[in-house]
């Protein structure tokens, strides 16, 4: 159980990795990222979900500075 776990949490990183990345780079608007985030499937795996996706947005803006 705990590989299948690691193997949805592996994609789920990844692909919100590379979403964030794209709005900390104004590839993509801050409302599509929003989008693309809560469509990721197995998001919550990664801590990320509806209450706090903005704060995760605007953290990582804010590193990148």
């Amino acid at each position: 159980m705990s590989k299948v776990k690691n193997y949805y949490w592996d994609l789920a990183e990844k692909e919100s990795d590379t979403i964030i990345n794209n709005y900390v780079k104004n590839k993509i608007t801050r409302n599509l990222a929003i989008k693309q985030l809560s469509n990721v499937q197995g998001i919550e795996l990664c801590g990320i979900d509806e209450y706090n996706v903005d704060e995760v947005l605007d953290i990582a803006k804010s590193e990148a500075a």
